[in-house]
């Protein structure tokens, strides 16, 4: 049998070499870390371990935890917090996205050293308003009017900030020209031959996308953020309005199969292309997706494009340490956006629909026991799996 270290550069063996490096650094910096770097173990043994009945088909992001959730500004330029990355999106029981967002909370507050008795209440409550929102059949959306506390803070914050604010720290001038800022961190530098090809790509999608003449790729860099995602072929592209002489950030990612499609029991539809599926899904799971969605080809790869999201605009639950109650609201409209994507998505090519939903939750009583149970167990052996990983890493790092 394979070890923890073993599978895990199996998995990696086919990306960036040079950013795999720094992916297995991030991961052995704690637990919570870790779990994010490595969605395609917790599949495999919560499909081999199961114990409750789910009959439900949902479209589900597929890596979900407590730092999946962010703000951004959509086509229309309101913000909204929601559920932000769908690169692992497909079909699965609704219950599954649950037991990972369950096992993420765990984690999460080994991690910031919460009391056992504290967390427990924290993932019962998610559950519950989890559950309680899936019965109502209603899919809800959480905009600046509607939130409060630390979660208002953070809309407020991205709703202020202009685009030079967001410009400034990651571009430079040189000669009365903008470009990007390779801290050698976030952003790094792109081989000269490949950014002059990926320019041209990147302008011919733009044309075909928004009509000649609008928009211009300025500059290129490779994009580092993330834990799970770091290894692909990721880039951020500075992109002048020509109109109106503003620039923009825009995210590049590359799209690979979801890591939860060996393990799913259900059929999956048939996709023109990975981005496809990752758009798709993504709009129809979303209240309003972020701003210039689309999908891009450039040799033999698929890329999602869309606004660039710091990575400060995502929701950290250390923000809460040692403040129950502020961490009890976030999780709980983390909960609600759960079950609301899932409701929003219900009833689309072979998905179960909202009266399906509802029955399951309102059975709750038959599978939420054993699924509090796989969570916390599941948590456990997640550390245990981090121990091995970081023994394996020192001992191939020295």
């Amino acid at each position: 049998m394979a070890s923890v270290f073993e599978k895990i550069k199996a998995f990696n063996s086919d990306r960036v070499p040079e950013l795999v490096l720094l992916k297995y650094a991030a991961m052995a910096q704690d637990a919570f870390r870790f779990y994010r770097g490595t969605c395609h173990l917790f599949y495999e043994d919560l499909q081999g371990r199961q114990d409750w009945e789910d009959p439900t088909r949902a479209w589900i992001c597929g890596d979900l935890h407590p730092e999946n959730f962010g703000t951004y500004k959509g086509d229309n330029r309101v913000v909204y917090f929601d559920l932000n990355d769908f690169d692992e999106a497909l079909l699965a029981p609704a219950s599954w996205e649950v037991a990972r967002m369950l096992t993420g909370i765990h984690l999460a507050g080994h991690v910031l050293a919460l009391d056992t008795a504290i967390v427990a209440e924290l993932v019962q409550d998610y559950l519950t308003t989890y559950t309680l929102t899936l019965q109502s059949g209603k899919a809800l959306a959480v905009e600046k009017e509607t939130a409060s506390g630390l979660l208002l803070e953070l809309l407020r914050n991205v709703a202020r900030r202009s685009e030079k604010e967001l410009l400034k720290p990651r571009t430079a001038l040189r000669k009365g020209r903008l470009y990007l800022y390779p801290d050698g961190i976030k952003l790094l530098p792109v081989d000269t031959t490949l950014k002059k090809e990926l320019k041209a790509a990147l302008d011919e999608r733009f044309t075909e996308q928004y009509g000649k003449g609008v928009f211009r790729i300025r500059d290129i860099a490779v994009r580092v953020a993330g834990t799970g995602s770091i290894g692909l072929q990721r880039y951020a592209a500075l992109v002048l309005k020509v109109a109106s002489g503003t620039y923009h950030l825009t995210d590049i990612k590359e799209a690979r199969p979801s890591s939860v499609a060996p393990y799913t029991p259900l059929e999956q539809p048939v996709w023109t292309s990975e981005a496809q599926r990752i758009i798709t899904l993504q709009n129809r799971q979303q209240y309003v997706a972020p701003a210039w969605l689309h999908a891009f080809s450039f040799k033999g790869a698929d890329f999602v494009v869309k606004e660039l999201q710091p990575t400060q605009d995502r929701m950290e639950l250390s923000l809460g340490k040692g403040k129950k109650k502020k961490l009890a609201a976030i999780l709980n409209t983390m909960a609600r956006l759960n079950a609301a994507a899932q409701l929003r998505s219900s009833g689309r090519q072979g998905a179960s629909d909202a009266d399906t939903l509802i029955a399951f939750a309102q059975d709750a009583g038959t599978w939420h026991p054993r699924l509090m149970r796989y969570a916390a167990g599941m948590a456990k052996r997640m550390l245990r799996q981090y121990e091995a990983y970081v023994k394996a890493y020192q001992q191939a790092v020295h």
